[in-house]
């Protein structure tokens, strides 16, 4: 018999894991809150691996090169609501996203962020795209997306 593993949240693997659960979650649900915490994870995952330890030197630059992309330093990199096929612009989504979650002040300097359903609709009600300026985004291949690049890049280093 296998016994499963005691989670923990010790270790940039271990956030990893919690977003594909989170993941799994919302796509079970399709609600609001398992959106924003599986967001919410996949958001400090990068830090994680940058203030690791363990984390090999290769794995700690790139999730810094992440980090900067994610947080608009210097104004370099600005989020394109049509190119969330890019890896670049799916982490700044997300970023942006825990932005407008985890700030109360006026969101005057964030791109607009609502939740959205689609037609035909059904009940209960989907919550799988968001609006992001004029654009309609389905987050599912977002999320596939960005937790399949962290694996590809944790596993390759």
């Amino acid at each position: 018999m296998k016994v499963k593993k005691i989670t923990t949240l010790q270790s940039y693997q271990d956030w990893l894991e919690k977003a594909k659960y989170e993941f799994e979650l919302y796509k079970s649900k399709y609600g609001v809150y398992e959106l924003s915490n599986c967001f919410l994870t996949l958001n400090a995952l990068p830090d994680w691996i940058d203030k690791s330890d363990l984390a090999p030197q290769n794995l700690k630059s790139i999730a810094a090169e992440k980090i900067k992309i994610m947080k608009g330093d210097d104004n370099k990199f600005q989020l394109d609501e049509t190119k969330l096929d890019e890896i670049n612009h799916q982490l700044r989504l997300i970023r942006l996203f825990c932005n407008h979650a985890k700030h109360g002040d006026k969101k005057e300097k964030l791109e607009a962020i609502t939740m959205s359903a689609v037609f035909p609709m059904t009940f209960p009600i989907k919550f799988d795209h968001l609006k992001i300026g004029s654009e309609n985004v389905n987050v599912v291949p977002v999320i596939e997306s960005v937790i399949s690049f962290w694996e590809r890049v944790i596993n390759n280093a």
